[in-house]
């Protein structure tokens, strides 16, 4: 996600290139926030095999909102994993 890209929990995951529909839909957004220390928006998802997809783009969509974009699969512990700055 680019970092003017907002985005909105209801959104559907698809895989790029596929048609948007209910039966290729892969999950969706549960929710989101702004992270100011990346500068940018950061979504929790329910994703199917999410875990085996590191990595991996998936493409956000929310008719609702009029969005359709892409964003990348990473772990949920992505900023400090090793907890260094808790520890400082």
């Amino acid at each position: 996600v680019q970092a003017d890209q907002v985005l909105f929990a209801g959104a559907h995951l698809f895989t790029p290139g596929e048609d948007v529909t209910a039966e290729t839909s892969q999950g969706y957004v549960t929710s989101v926030g702004h992270s100011p220390t990346l500068g940018g928006w950061i979504g929790l998802a329910f994703l199917q095999n999410g875990r085996a997809r590191l990595g991996e783009m998936v493409r956000h969509v929310d008719h609702l909102r009029d969005t359709d974009m892409l964003c990348e699969v990473v772990n949920p512990v992505f900023f400090d994993p090793e907890g260094a700055r808790a520890r400082g």
